[in-house]
């Protein structure tokens, strides 16, 4: 896949388990994180290097309120 930074970064909620590609199913490393801001985001990327997806990965409210109870 290798997709070119210049495009917008498909978002993906986040939830409970470690996050993998939604292309290839390969797990993903965190190469930015902005949780510690309001954004409450990750940039992850595939560890498959014939596809290297890269994506935002965000909190979502409604779960971590499910996920509190």
């Amino acid at each position: 896949m290798n997709q070119q930074l210049s495009q917008p970064l498909e978002i993906f909620l986040m939830n409970d388990q470690p996050f993998t590609c939604p292309y290839c199913g390969s797990r993903c490393e965190e190469i930015a994180s902005f949780y510690h801001t309001n954004a409450k985001s990750l940039i992850e990327k595939c560890l498959n290097k014939d596809c290297g997806f890269t994506c935002y990965e965000e909190e979502d409210e409604y779960f971590l309120k499910l996920w509190k109870q």
